[in-house]
């Protein structure tokens, strides 16, 4: 068998999984299980945050993974993909066919996902004591929210800078509509915008990493996790400040 094709198609799998925001752990058995496979036990692969390297035989490639987001439903079919070829269902060939069509399958449309997101802040709100009103205000600044950041991510700005400027786009907003009358606990209107950022999963796999034994990874996640937090409550917090101090202190 094409050993070339083999690791290529190895390593574009764990490009994929760790590109989709799959845990370390995870990344490790699923390569490890594929090449074990189609070549044995001769093979070892290192997952960390930034990047991996697979090991067959006396060939090594490295790959530096840049980018990273969550799509859960990429993680979850090559999860499918990987049962398939370890039972013997499908061939390589066949298996680089359907990695192609999952690393090329399109995202949920952006009305839909930006709908998901603002009813998800106004339940939040909900849930955070506030009002049927209050709801409303968070609805339309999440649905504000999540275009912006969906612009800033087309271009492949900085996580950092996305959370940032997310902070500041959803303080901001709900205090404008707050001042126009819609809501009135600003405390749940924020917090219930500002979930959809709150980096969760992150700190979620970072603990699974750092159970799984993977202490590396499992640090980089939650030092991850702490600066994308940091950068969202700067960003919110800066502009309520600026925003409260040009109001006469109300909002402070």
């Amino acid at each position: 068998m094409d050993l070339d094709k083999i690791i290529n198609f190895v390593t574009d799998t764990g490009r994929i999984l760790l590109e989709s925001g799959a845990e370390t752990s995870r990344i490790e058995d699923t390569l490890k299980r594929i090449t074990n496979y189609y070549c044995g036990e001769e093979s070892e692969t290192v997952v960390v945050l930034t990047g991996f390297f697979v090991s067959i035989g006396t060939t090594t490639k490295t790959v530096r993974v840049n980018k990273r987001t969550i799509n859960l439903d990429k993680v979850s079919k090559i999860n499918m993909l990987s049962r398939d070829i370890t039972s013997g269902k499908v061939t390589l060939d066949e298996a680089i066919e359907r990695l192609n069509k999952i690393e090329k399958s399109k995202p949920y449309p952006l009305i839909l996902m930006t709908l998901a997101v603002a009813l998800s802040c106004a339940f939040f709100t909900l849930l955070s004591g506030g009002k049927f009103t209050d709801s409303i205000n968070s609805f339309i600044t999440g649905a504000i929210m999540n275009l912006f950041t969906w612009l800033m991510r087309k271009y492949n700005i900085a996580n950092f800078i996305v959370t940032f400027s997310g902070g500041v786009i959803i303080s901001l907003m709900t205090i404008i509509l707050y001042k126009t009358g819609i809501g009135t606990n600003i405390n749940a209107m924020i917090t219930g915008a500002i979930m959809p950022l709150v980096p969760g999963l992150a700190i979620t796999n970072a603990i699974r990493d750092i159970i799984a034994g993977d202490y590396l990874s499992g640090s980089a996640r939650i030092f991850d996790a702490v600066v994308a937090a940091v950068a969202l409550a700067a960003g919110a917090g800066i502009s309520m400040y600026l925003f409260g101090n040009m109001s006469g202190g109300e909002l402070l």
